[in-house]
């Protein structure tokens, strides 16, 4: 009976760390799966201690021959602390990590020898740490002045798009009304 004892408590102690195991498994899973892996859409959100302007393709000119390096996003995020703007980093978001090591490549080729060390990789994003002397003379209210005004901006185009598709849709109903009482006749 002693051995069948010892039998039974030697089982549950190899189920209690087989259980242990499992469930620390499943902790170290859930942690890297939830863990915040490099930038993404959540971080270029305005917070208490940075201002975001997204500024889609279509908002971004540049010259001829350098269209196969226009991002299809730009991030422009001003650091501040207080209403004094402590930093500006201009994030050029690509497609993929190849054509943002492309779009570096051409920008460290055209850029001057002082910029070539302000400019970075991360992922699909090339990143422009911008010397002081851009932002220095900004505020943070004048930023947030300008990038609501942006905004703003940005709404009334998307407004007026919405109501020219809605205005050409309305005209195709006519269109399909007249002809079908045209049939009638």
């Amino acid at each position: 009976m002693a051995k069948k004892s010892k039998k039974v408590n030697k089982n549950l102690i190899i189920g209690i760390c087989v259980a242990a195991v499992v469930v620390i498994a499943i902790i170290i899973t859930v942690i890297l799966v939830n863990k915040n892996t490099g930038l993404n859409d959540k971080y270029f959100v305005s917070d208490d201690t940075k201002y975001v302007l997204t500024l889609e393709d279509s908002t971004i000119s540049t010259d001829e021959g350098e269209e196969a390096y226009n991002p299809i996003k730009t991030h422009l995020v001003y650091f501040y602390s207080g209403d004094e703007i402590t930093g500006l980093k201009a994030y050029y978001e690509y497609p993929d990590t190849a054509a943002a090591k492309a779009a570096l490549e051409y920008l460290k080729s055209n850029y001057e020898d002082e910029q070539k060390n302000l400019v970075t990789i991360d992922g699909k994003y090339v990143i422009y740490n911008a010397p002081a002397s851009e932002y220095e003379e900004l505020t943070a209210s004048e930023v947030k002045e300008q990038i609501e005004f942006m905004e703003l901006l940005k709404n009334l185009n998307s407004d007026e798009d919405t109501s020219e598709e809605e205005d050409s849709e309305d005209e195709e109903i006519i269109e399909d009304v007249d002809v079908e009482e045209t049939t009638e006749e």
